[in-house]
């Protein structure tokens, strides 16, 4: 798709060829392209293209009465004094100069819309249009994404944050700020925010000086843009990255093919932990919200229970069978917390299935940040993670969660808890602790503040 570099240099080309040159006829062979105005063709007959602008990807005939606004979309493209192609040339514009403007889309993607002269400005405030790049000031860009859970890749192709940008340009941009297409953008600090703004800036003018990039069928009456060979990341999946040979990787993030350095645009995996009812779940849900992605070792285990061939060995090999040999999940429950060998006897049976499910996960799953939700993750010795968070919080809060969540006595639920590594312990060994014994609010802000720092 062309984007701002290459809708800019359709832009001068054409003015230069056009310019006050007078429309002396239209032919449409494809109606949905003028967006079914049936006054299309008389409207422009007589109309001198007196300039042409451009704001973000569309450009802008400026006409006696109106502003013919051309969107060239994925496959758009102009031929001058051309043989039509009667597959895919859409319109015709016949000049008086006795040239002829064709207009050519192998996917009829591209639209034309014609407006009173005096309504650009609204019809593009109508659009929510933002500006390029170029006229961005960091106020308004961080006003515009602080507060995004989307993908900082998805906020640069959004034309209502910044305008211009498309795939291409967001991979280069992302690759020389060092920052990893899938990281939220609620997550950005200032200062990666302005390095984007002003890598933006740089790219862009750059790329427009080279008369934009030419992959696959990109031209403009004959024009090939050069960037493409200074692209660092974009289309080189499998070659060494210009800055540390890394391979280059590509992976489709929202359908969008996305070229990154999986070194210099680093990625996390970072370990969810807690003791019994601590409050991790609430942490876990919040992370969910936020679209990050989160592996749950408990349902990983339910899931494991759920198949009977299993659940009936285990009810066979601690003896807590019901009378149908079916689990008794209970007597499972208490024989566990009350002897620790049995406990350890059952870990060696469950861990290593986790363990196998946790990588599938991650190898599955492309994020910024990938959370393991691991209860027992000291316990159990798993060490593949960048960095652990545990949700902690007082003990007599917790034992009054546990009583209420799981319907246990006092002496039930503090058996639970004196079955686990101390919370104390387990502080000790984490890289972040989350105090959960206030509000819900404290408790998030305390999460976004850990996020930040990673």
């Amino acid at each position: 798709m062309p984007e701002l570099p290459e809708v800019e240099t359709n832009r001068k080309i054409l003015e230069e060829k056009l310019f006050n040159d007078t429309i002396k006829n239209v032919v449409v062979y494809y109606r949905p392209i003028v967006s079914n105005d049936q006054m299309f063709e008389s409207k422009l007959k007589g109309q001198t293209i007196h300039g042409i602008d451009r704001r973000a990807k569309y450009l802008i005939y400026m006409l006696d009465d109106y502003a013919l606004i051309s969107h060239l979309r994925m496959e758009g493209k102009y031929m001058l004094d051309e043989k039509r192609d009667p597959k895919h040339t859409h319109v015709e514009f016949y000049l008086e100069s006795g040239r002829v403007l064709g207009y050519h889309d192998t996917r009829k993607f591209g639209r034309f819309e014609l407006i009173p002269k005096n309504q650009v400005d609204q019809y593009f405030r109508n659009k929510g249009l933002a500006v390029d790049p170029k006229y961005m000031d960091f106020k308004t860009l961080k006003k515009n994404i602080v507060k995004r859970s989307q993908t900082i890749k998805e906020v640069l192709l959004d034309q209502s944050v910044i305008g211009g940008i498309g795939n291409i340009y967001a991979n280069e941009i992302l690759f020389r700020c060092k920052i990893h297409p899938a990281k939220r953008a609620f997550l950005l600090s200032d200062e990666e925010i302005e390095e984007i703004l002003e890598v933006s800036k740089d790219v862009m003018r750059s790329a427009v000086l080279l008369g934009g990039t030419t992959i696959d069928t990109f031209e403009t009456l004959g024009h090939r843009g050069s960037f493409q060979s200074h692209l660092k990341v974009h289309g080189k999946a499998g070659e060494p990255c210009p800055k540390c040979e890394t391979p280059i990787e590509k992976i489709m993030l929202k359908g969008r093919g996305t070229y990154f350095c999986p070194n210099c645009q680093k990625s996390y995996v970072i370990a969810l932990t807690g003791g019994i009812a601590t409050g991790k779940t609430t942490v876990k849900k919040y992370l969910v919200k936020k679209g990050f992605k989160v592996f749950d070792s408990d349902l990983a285990i339910k899931e494991l229970y759920e198949n009977e061939y299993f659940s009936k060995n285990i009810a066979k090999e601690f003896n807590v069978a019901n009378a149908d040999g079916t689990l008794n999940k209970r007597a499972l429950r208490n024989l566990i917390f009350s002897d620790k060998s049995k406990r350890r006897k059952l870990e060696k049976i469950l861990h290593p299935y986790v363990f196998d499910s946790i990588d599938e996960f991650v190898i599955n799953n492309f994020d910024h940040m990938i959370f393991l939700d691991i209860p027992l993750l000291f316990e159990t010795g798993y060490d593949i993670y960048d960095y652990s968070v545990m949700v902690t919080t007082k003990p007599s809060i917790q034992i009054e969660r546990l009583m209420f969540r799981d319907k246990v006595t006092y002496e039930e639920a503090l058996q639970s808890i004196n079955a686990q590594m101390p919370l104390k312990k387990k502080e000790k060994l984490a890289d972040f602790v989350i105090y959960n014994d206030k509000s819900l609010k404290e408790l998030f802000k305390q999460l976004d503040e850990i996020l930040m720092k990673i």
